[in-house]
């Protein structure tokens, strides 16, 4: 099964601390805060703080905007970069601070850390994805072709199982993937 979405006629979800908004993408199994696995976009308009999710681990990726530092008390302090994944655990605290107070938007891919783990990389060119048991693609820049669907940029796809291949029409373009892998047992 293929889900395609375009985050432009995406519903908005403001954040409770009114620091940002989430579009949805997708959530497995769909509609249940214990999920397996959810992606979504994140626009930060001002600093905050994240929310906890116990149990889950987050990749997060800047896409567009200003730099985000991220201050985990003493585990971390990481400053998000354009296109550049990081990794952390869910329950850890986290305060977001924008960098040059400039608007960011952010890929978020979450996992529960004892069913699967997610891989998150930019693709340039065309490439086929592994067997998986779920991904996600979101284009970034270019044309894409994916099957017999065409995909442009905030546009994209994703899918709980299967082999796919994505082809770069243009010269250049680029898309993030996030491969979702079950553990043993799941």
């Amino acid at each position: 099964m293929m889900d395609f979405f375009d985050i432009r006629k995406m519903p908005v979800s403001l954040w409770r601390n009114g620091a940002g908004e989430t579009r949805e993408i997708c959530c497995f199994p769909p509609a249940t805060r214990d999920f397996d696995w959810r992606v979504s976009i994140a626009t930060l308009a001002s600093s905050g703080e994240f929310t906890s999710f116990p149990g889950v681990e987050r990749v997060i990726t800047l896409i567009e905007g200003g730099e985000v530092v991220l201050d985990g008390g003493e585990a971390f302090c990481h400053t998000l970069r354009h296109l550049q994944p990081f990794r952390f655990p869910g329950e850890q605290p986290v305060k977001a601070g924008l960098r040059s107070g400039k608007m960011s938007m952010n890929f978020n891919v979450m996992t529960r850390s004892d069913r699967c783990r997610a891989a998150v990389r930019v693709a340039d060119r065309t490439f086929t994805t592994p067997g998986a048991r779920g991904g996600v693609v979101f284009v970034l820049s270019g044309a894409w072709q994916l099957g017999e669907t065409l995909l442009s940029a905030d546009q994209g796809a994703w899918w709980q199982e299967g082999r796919n291949t994505l082809r770069l029409l243009q010269a250049e373009g680029q898309l993030l993937f996030s491969e979702i892998s079950w553990l043993p047992g799941y």
